[in-house]
């Protein structure tokens, strides 16, 4: 494969990436979070598995939010007026990002919770 089509391709990706932040709200949401999590692992120094735990699940709920955001918007184009398989599906998209979501924030507590028990047996 020539350079140009590698770039083409990369930059495609990066296109599709701007359009879910440009239009989806829930993705900025779980970015922001994202960011959260990532201040808050060096604030309190979390370790090597830890960061590999709590990254891997963030970027999974970030991945999932995309592919929801893939699903809806090709169900949308297929399917333009109100269905309720259409909707049915879209809903079990949606559930996948929650269910990664709620996962993620049990692995996030299990994670920092010490160090924020820690951090306030401190300050007592």
């Amino acid at each position: 494969m020539n350079e140009i089509r590698k770039k083409n391709r990369f930059l495609a990706a990066c296109n599709g990436l701007i359009a879910v932040f440009k239009s989806e709200q829930n993705f900025k949401i779980h970015l922001f979070i994202f960011f959260v999590v990532v201040v808050s692992g060096f604030f309190f120094g979390i370790s090597s598995v830890e960061w590999m735990v709590v990254l891997g699940c963030a970027f999974l709920v970030l991945i999932c939010e995309i592919f929801n955001t893939a699903i809806e918007k090709l169900c949308d184009y297929v399917h333009p007026e109100f269905d309720s398989n259409i909707g049915r599906i879209k809903d079990i998209s949606a559930g996948a990002v929650l269910t990664c979501t709620i996962m993620s924030i049990v692995i996030g507590i299990l994670v920092f919770k010490p160090y924020l028990v820690n951090m306030f047996d401190d300050l007592a």
